[in-house]
């Protein structure tokens, strides 16, 4: 029998019973450590139930595998291992993780395989159970397997050495031809003379440390990705038709009509010292966007070439670094490392909000364009002051969706390579390898009956639900839209919302969004919990 792939969905049906990543399954406390106490009875490990989804890696040609809900993650192979005195041959020593300090199990010398080859680029796998977390160092990854349906043979303790109460079992795939061993996380964690370090007392240090987790929106300036917190950004939205001035020169690329508000609009790769400058009257391209804040003297447009990502950052995240090459140096506070450990330049909002030529271009436009209606626009201020501010990604699936950005953890461009498992279901598009954690990738048109994408350039909105991740794979990301409670009302009428019975259903509300022509249009929120309930309840 062919194994199958592993799909976090079916996972997380069962992560009542089955626990997490990182985590054990209830009953998982078993017999003592190898050579310090006599193996567990046969009995013992008879009673113990066993899961069905394991992460396999190689050791040569012999395929290994551990029950997923033990993996923390997966990483390469550390440059630095602090050798620890008097360890025993398997242990090779210690690194840090992210400030959390883990041993490295040699699996090759633990199994009594022959030494590897120096020049191999190998990996660890990081089990990690409270306060006691090891790395086992391995070959190369294997697969997610399912074991559900396939032979298992568990194996009975002789007391004839380590490798004897590692290896729980083995799974006979393809009829037999194919055979994992199935290594036992618990007495792996509580092997003779494993050094423990106390990492949750520092993971509680780091969480103190760190403080309030904020967002910024990430864009491109062109060759050079910028970011702005989230908390001064008025609006981030297509860039609207832009109306030629007397305003308009330098990087001043003409003025928008925002609802009534007449405002700048700045070329900020232009301003940010990029050659490429825009020239006036040329199409912009529908990809462009504009960012809007809020100066002392008047709001003020900033085009970028695009948006990437919502990031979610601590302050102490923002590393310093050398300037000296910026044009604009003396605008950005430092920078974060995104996913994929590129440089996003962290701009000072407070030096961008009093940026002398952003405050004479609003100040030169709320004189020769003064509000219209100054005191009724004073009065919607003051309510929405008054009201909880609220910010929202607004994207699209045949039609137009919102999420509060509370529930995103980020958002990403589709992947190439998605994992295809068989038997996968018609509304699971796949699954996907984020930073070592497997992510079921829901396909919304499929869920709810609706025709294919006619573009390929879609994203992925990454949220999180029940201590778990999940993707939902959409048409477009439009634009942020900052608003307020009051803005945001209760569902109408089916009929009312032009919406398949389907969708509606999982809609928690909807936000009233006043239009670049001034009318209000209804966003429909999604309801992640819904949603995912919805794909469990089909599955």
């Amino acid at each position: 029998m062919k194994p199958e792939t592993s799909t976090p969905l079916i996972l997380g049906a069962h992560s009542a019973a089955q626990g997490h990543a990182g985590c054990f399954a209830d009953g998982a406390e078993r017999g003592a450590a190898a050579g310090q106490a006599a193996p567990p009875p046969p009995a013992a490990r008879a009673q113990r139930s066993h899961t069905n989804k394991y992460g396999s890696f190689l050791i040569d040609d012999s395929e290994f595998a551990i029950p997923v809900s033990s993996l923390q993650e997966i990483v390469n192979e550390p440059e630095d291992i602090s050798p620890v005195p008097l360890a025993p041959p398997f242990m090779l020593g210690l690194f840090n993780l992210r400030g959390m300090i883990v041993p490295v199990i040699d699996l090759r010398s633990l199994l009594e395989f022959p030494a590897a080859d120096s020049t191999q680029a190998r990996k660890v796998a990081i089990i990690e159970h409270g306060e006691h977390c090891i790395g086992l160092l391995f070959d190369r990854t294997g697969e997610v397997l399912n074991g559900k349906g396939v032979a298992r043979v568990d194996f009975r303790p002789n007391g004839e050495g380590i490798k004897d109460v590692v290896v729980d079992g083995v799974l006979k795939f393809e009829d037999g031809k194919r055979l994992v061993q199935v290594l036992d996380p618990h007495e792996l964690l509580n092997l003779e003379k494993l050094p423990r370090a106390d990492n949750e007392a520092s993971k509680e240090t780091v969480k103190v440390n760190k403080g309030k987790k904020l967002a910024c929106v990430s864009f491109q300036t062109g060759h050079t990705t910028c970011a702005i917190d989230l908390r001064h950004v008025k609006e981030v939205r297509t860039v609207p038709k832009l109306e030629q001035s007397l305003l308009t020169g330098g990087n001043v690329i003409g003025t928008a009509n925002m609802r009534g508000v007449i405002l700048p609009v700045i070329d900020f790769r232009g301003f940010m010292g990029d050659d490429a400058t825009f020239k006036l009257g040329a199409t912009i391209p529908k990809e462009r966007r504009m960012l809007v804040i809020d100066t002392l003297e008047g709001p003020v447009g900033l085009m970028v070439f695009s948006i990437d990502s919502i990031l979610p950052y601590f302050e102490d995240e923002v590393l310093p670094f050398a300037k000296l090459a910026l044009p604009r140096g003396d605008l950005v506070n430092g920078c974060l490392l995104d996913k994929n450990n590129q440089i996003v330049m962290m701009l000072d909002p407070g030096k961008l909000l009093k940026e002398p030529s952003f405050l004479a271009a609003a100040k030169a436009c709320q004189e020769v364009f003064p509000p219209e209606t100054a005191e009724a626009e004073a009065e919607a201020e003051e309510q929405d002051a008054r009201a909880v501010r609220r910010t929202f990604i607004k994207f699209t699936f045949e039609k137009r969706f919102a999420l509060d950005t509370a529930q995103v953890s980020e958002v990403i461009n589709r992947p190439k390579d998605l994992l295809e498992p068989p038997f996968s279901l018609e509304f699971v598009e796949g699954i996907l390898n984020l930073r070592g954690e497997l992510i079921t990738l829901f396909n919304p048109r499929m869920l709810y009956g609706l025709p294919p994408a006619s573009s390929q350039d879609q994203k992925v909105l990454i949220f999180r639900h029940s201590e778990q991740k999940f993707g939902i794979l959409v048409d477009s990301v439009d634009e942020i839209i900052i608003t307020t409670e009051n803005r945001v009302a209760e569902l109408k009428s089916l009929d009312q919302q032009h919406a398949s019975k389907s969708i509606a259903e999982d809609v928690s509300g909807c936000l009233q969004h006043q239009t670049q022509d001034g009318r209000y249009e209804s966003i429909l929120i999604l309801d992640t919990t819904a949603l995912v309930d919805r794909c469990f309840h089909a599955a």
